[in-house]
């Protein structure tokens, strides 16, 4: 038995030669088995996918981008009317302070 598989080994050796361990060439095959082997094991595909499902449809991305600018225009129309406040609020306590004033100086309040 040894002798025969001591021979088979030669042959195979004869054959196609292992590189050297640690060389280049023995890397590269060595990841080629194991892609082989990974390949094997996972299978094949259970189903072909659509160019849409991996890069999204035309309808998908417009949907999207609207959705996106009409939340943008309501957070930009939210910021405007908290601005409007603010504005309105200081105006008021600006105009309450000049009517102060004027009351201390003895003029008649400003309308």
């Amino acid at each position: 038995r040894r002798a025969a598989r001591k021979r088979d080994k030669e042959t195979l050796e004869e054959l196609a030669p292992k590189p050297d361990p640690g060389s280049f060439q023995a890397r590269i095959e060595k990841r080629y088995a194991k892609g082989a082997y990974c390949r094997d094991k996972q299978g094949a595909s259970p189903e072909p996918l659509r160019q849409s499902d991996l890069m999204g449809g035309d309808d998908g991305i417009r949907a999207r981008l609207q959705r996106e600018q009409k939340w943008r225009s309501g957070k930009e129309a939210a910021k405007q009317a908290d601005r409007q406040q603010k504005l309105e609020a200081y105006q008021d306590k600006e105009k309450a302070t000049m009517n102060e004033f004027r009351r201390q100086m003895g003029l008649p309040p400003a309308d």
